[in-house]
Formats: structure tokens, sequence, C-alpha cells
């Protein structure tokens, strides 16, 4: 196992640059921010061929914490980061890759989370965690509009319009400080710990990148919802939203959404991914298939003695009680007090 920085080595970013199922996780800068953010030692473990040059390879981060123990995650804060692999040798190095990543977490005695499917490897568990979307873009978006499997899509983009509210697209961090306003809101208002602000606006870098943008809809001079997309190579990724729930009657995110597929087809964009969704969760993945978005199972792997145990949400349940019911900042101190432990 060959063991390297990915955010310097230009081995790395080649071998990306060359996978098929690379997204914007898989990134250097993405990597650069989660080691700048919460301080991951964050290192690529590959196999290179003959010719020395990589042929699979998968970032991963060392957490170290009090609360949860150290492990090694692929990858924090990621919703799918399966490993790369070159296109011309996938099937003949996967086998290999397993059980190289197998022995490795071994010899560094810690379990490895893999954000991914590497199925038929001993000495690894696969999970069924939760349940993901994509949605075929391409340069004809009438042709991607026609593939709304819901007619209510197309009504409530109708009705935002009509309504008018209007989409603004920001690459900066005043951008980002108002999608956090509306953030914290919408946290609170589901139970959820707040993202850290710091997170947030670290996403700037990635903009300046051209890695991402928010868009923010507006109405009667408000913001009234807002989304984080990420972009890397042909793939769009929704990674954050919120909404203002007192405008939701006029579709403020039909009409978001519309516009980030709108501007994926004008530049290249070959996938929306909407981003995971637990499986319970049947009101979001509903809304997700109604795009005409495909809805497959995002499975993890973990290296580890036995099998990861399983809760009953009790605890989460308590915290969402008492997140709904605080004012805003206790959400922002658990968020800050607990993400970086649990990733």
């Amino acid at each position: 196992m060959l063991i390297i920085d990915p955010r310097t080595d230009p081995r790395y970013e080649e071998l990306r640059a060359r996978a098929v199922d690379g997204t914007v996780f898989h990134h250097p800068a993405w990597l650069a921010l989660l080691h700048a953010q919460y301080g991951y030692e964050i290192s690529a473990w590959c196999l290179s061929g003959e010719d020395e040059r990589l042929v699979c390879g998968l970032p991963v981060a060392r957490v170290r914490s009090r609360l949860t123990g150290t492990r090694l995650v692929a990858l924090p804060f990621s919703d799918a980061t399966p490993p790369l692999f070159d296109p011309a040798c996938a099937t003949a190095v996967a086998a290999d890759f397993g059980a190289a990543l197998s022995r490795a977490r071994t010899a560094a005695k810690l379990d490895l989370e893999v954000r991914g499917e590497l199925a038929g490897t001993v000495g690894a568990h696969v999970v069924d965690a939760y349940v993901q979307h994509r949605l075929a873009l391409g340069p004809d978006v009438e042709a991607v509009r026609a593939g709304f499997s819901k007619s209510q899509i197309k009504r409530g983009i109708a009705k935002a319009r009509r309504e008018g509210v209007t989409i603004e697209r920001g690459v900066d961090g005043a951008a980002l400080r108002r999608f956090y306003d509306l953030h914290q809101r919408t946290r609170r208002h589901q139970g959820v710990p707040t993202q850290p602000k710091r997170f947030i606006l670290r996403f700037a870098d990635l903009f300046d990148a051209g890695l991402g943008f928010t868009l923010i809809a507006r109405h009667g001079g408000c913001d009234i919802a807002a989304a984080v997309f990420l972009v890397a190579g042909t793939t769009m990724t929704y990674k954050y939203g919120a909404s203002d729930r007192r405008h939701l009657g006029v579709r403020p995110n039909n009409l978001l959404f519309m516009e980030a597929i709108d501007w994926g087809c004008a530049n290249g964009a070959r996938v929306l991914d909407f981003g995971r969704t637990t499986h319970d969760n049947e009101g979001l993945r509903a809304f997700k298939r109604a795009w005409g978005a495909e809805e497959t199972t995002l499975r993890h792997t973990y290296f580890a003695d036995r099998a990861p145990a399983t809760t009953d949400g009790r605890a989460l349940r308590m915290l969402g009680h008492v997140i709904r019911r605080a004012p805003p900042s206790v959400g922002r101190v658990v968020g800050e007090a607990l993400y970086r432990h649990i990733g």
C-alpha cells in the first residue's frame, strides 16, 4: 500500500482526473477544507501499476476523538466517497485493493469506514446506510424537464415564477453568510445541530476554485430559501439547503432546483446528485424522485472486527427535542462541540 498526501501529490490528482466515479468529495480542495476546519490528518491509500501510475486510491481522514475514539473515515462530511479506480483496470484491481485496505487498517490498529461499497472483501462489513438520488443531465434542458415524474414539480416552478420569486447565484462569502442565516433557522426547526459558521464560510475556498456556488431564492425583498451546490468534473452535488417555512407556499425550492438544473445543463454537468437521504424520510425521498432522479441504496463498508452497532435513535430524538425548543444559540453550540467527533 502506497500512502501519499492527496492535497499536494500530483499523482493523486492525475488519478482523480482519470477516474470515472470521482466527485467533489475526492477533490484536493475538499480534503484541504476538512483539514483546515477540523484538523483531520488526511492521506490517500493507493496502489500503483508497473509504470508507477496510480491505479486506485482512497482519501482517508484520521479522526481523533475522546468521544467516538480514533478511527479512519473516508470521508467525514462527505455523502459518498468510494475508491477511485483507473477505468482501464478497475475490475482487475478492485479485489486486490480491498484486501490491501484490510491489511493496512489492521496494521494501523484502527477501524476504517468507507462511504462506498467494496463487496466481497474478507474482513469487511457492508451496510445499507442511506439512499442516494442522481438525476441525469445533458445539454438539452427540455429533455431533462420532460423526465420530471410528477406534474407538481412543474406546477411548483410555474407558481414560484408567478409569485415573483427570483434566484440569485453567489460565489463569495457574502452569499454564504446569507445562506447560513437561513441554515441555522432551518436546523433549529429540524432539531439538528447547526454546522459551524466557519465551516460553511470555508466553502468560499471551493467556490474560488470553481467548485461550486450558492443559490438564494428571494421574495418580497427577503431571502426565503437557499442551497449550496458543489461541482467537480461532470457531477453537480446538492450539499446543503435551507428554507424559511413561512414562505414555502410560493414554492421557492422548486424554482431553486430548476435554476441549478439549468446551470448544470449549460455548463457541462451530466449528473445532479441530490445527496444522501435516510431510509425513513419518505417525504424527502419522494421529492427527489419527483424530479426524475434514480434512487439507489448507498452502502458503507466497514473494515473492523465486527459490524457497526445499530442504535434506536432515542438519544438523537432527545437532542432534537431540546434544540427545537431552545434558542438558536444552543444548536450552534452543540454543532461546534459535536460535529468534529461524528464527522
